[in-house]
């Protein structure tokens, strides 16, 4: 597995899980199981998407 995917991957379902299981419990509100099931795949290609972009590039070489 290429580093960004793994790197995308465990951003995105960070982000999943704090934003919606953590902010909600730290504000005494219900978890919505349909709104979690819904934000999961949301939050994995978000992920992906930010885990290619901030992949490292090799500078190209100058003739």
């Amino acid at each position: 597995m290429k580093s960004w995917v793994k790197f995308g991957l465990i951003w995105g379902l960070f982000m999943c899980f704090i934003m919606n299981v953590a902010l909600p419990l730290w504000d005494n509100e219900k978890l919505i199981l349909p709104k979690l099931l819904i934000a999961i795949p949301i939050w994995i290609i978000f992920g992906l998407i930010f885990g290619y972009v901030s992949r490292k590039k090799e500078p190209k070489k100058q003739v």
